[in-house]
This record gives C-alpha cells, structure tokens and sequence, in this order.
C-alpha cells in the first residue's frame, strides 16, 4: 500500500498514485454503486481509508470529516480547516502535473 505515511514514497510516487486513483472511477446510474460498499470484515475507518488505497491527505480529510465538531476540545472549525489544509495539497499535487 502506498499511502504518504510511507516514508519510501517519494513525490513522483505520490502523483502517480494518486493520478491512478482518479483513473479507478465507478460510473454511477444515480442507484447504489459500488463506491459505497464496504469492505468485508471493515470495522473501523482506518480498514475503509486502507482498502481504498487513501493517500495520506485524503485519509486526514475523510477522517475529519467523519468526526466533525465531534472530538473532545476541537471545534468544528478546527476538522473544517483540516479539511481544506488536505484538500489545498491535493489541489496543489494535481495542478503541480498539469
């Protein structure tokens, strides 16, 4: 799994990653699809961020999300500007390939 965590990714390795993660789109007939599936035996958000393959931005952002204006003494503006803090890198990753 190449996730940012991964100190042997290097920058290259993480735009490549990430450019196949866009590749892997499920097409959607406005049903439930497959993106919303979940992995057998997940129980916890970190089996949903690995079988995804999340790079390490997208797993702060689904996590913060997830927990929103929920973890003790942390405001929701706190998880709010986490999520744009991610976003704005993966952003910045892809407009960096272009």
């Amino acid at each position: 799994m190449l996730q940012r965590d991964n100190p042997q990714e290097s920058y290259a390795e993480s735009i490549n990653r990430m450019t196949k993660e866009a590749e892997k789109k499920i097409t959607s007939d406005g049903k439930a699809t497959a993106y919303y599936d979940f992995p057998e035996g997940a129980t916890t958000l970190n089996d949903i961020i690995e079988f995804k393959d999340m790079s390490f931005a997208r797993g702060n952002i689904f996590k913060a999300a997830y927990r929103l204006g929920e973890k003790n003494g942390i405001d929701d503006l706190y998880d709010l500007n986490k999520i744009i803090y991610y976003a704005e890198r993966m952003i910045n990753k892809i407009n960096s390939k272009k």
